[in-house]
């Protein structure tokens, strides 16, 4: 059972009205002189002023990512591009481009199914220092896993050669900010999108 109606790829145009949806960290950014491309229904920041400079440490905002709540959590839905991180037994959370969103959902079986896209924030950390920053910011030491992240909850999962720090969005500039500034220390700092490398992508 999926409510489809709740997600972000439903908004149509309609009297003059193009709807765009936001990261909760977009204003923060956009203070940065972050340039923005409308993706999939998301003004998402692909590049930020200096980011060249960033090869230590990497932060990005990568919230545009489709996310799919399901319960119970059952069997794993797996694919290319696909992030399966099972909460508890009678949770689960699913994350993938939105041009995969459709193939996950048609996975979903009998489950219930719940577009939580813009209700969390997800921050990418990569680069040859991530996991400096990441033990910066939580005791969590084992992934995937929740608990405390710069004394908020919020789940850690390992993505490559870095992480993903999910929190529930209206957290998301203050878990962002105290990244960067854990990042600043190392030589590091934001990015857009387009200049994420180090596996956390």
């Amino acid at each position: 059972m999926s409510h489809a109606f709740m997600s972000v790829d439903a908004a149509a145009d309609r009297g003059g009205f193009h709807p765009v949806a936001t990261s909760a960290i977009a204003r923060a950014q956009r203070d940065l002189g972050a340039t923005f491309e409308e993706r999939d229904g998301w003004l998402v920041p692909v590049a930020i002023p200096g980011e060249e400079a960033h090869a230590a440490v990497q932060i990005a905002d990568v919230s545009h990512l489709t996310k799919l709540e399901l319960r119970p959590a059952g069997t794993p839905i797996e694919g290319d591009g696909v992030v399966w991180y099972e909460i508890s037994p009678r949770r689960a959370l699913v994350m993938c481009a939105p041009s995969l969103a459709d193939a996950v959902r048609a996975q979903v079986g009998e489950r219930f199914s719940l577009d939580v896209t813009s209700g969390y924030s997800v921050i990418a950390i990569a680069g040859p220092e991530a996991g400096t920053v990441l033990r910066r910011l939580t005791h969590i030491h084992h992934f995937p896993s929740g608990g405390e992240i710069a004394h908020v909850q919020g789940h850690v999962l390992q993505r490559g050669g870095g992480y993903w720090v999910i929190c529930a969005q209206e957290l998301g500039q203050y878990v962002w900010e105290v990244a960067v500034d854990r990042a600043s220390a190392l030589g590091g700092g934001p990015v857009g999108v387009d200049a994420l490398g180090g596996g956390a992508a």
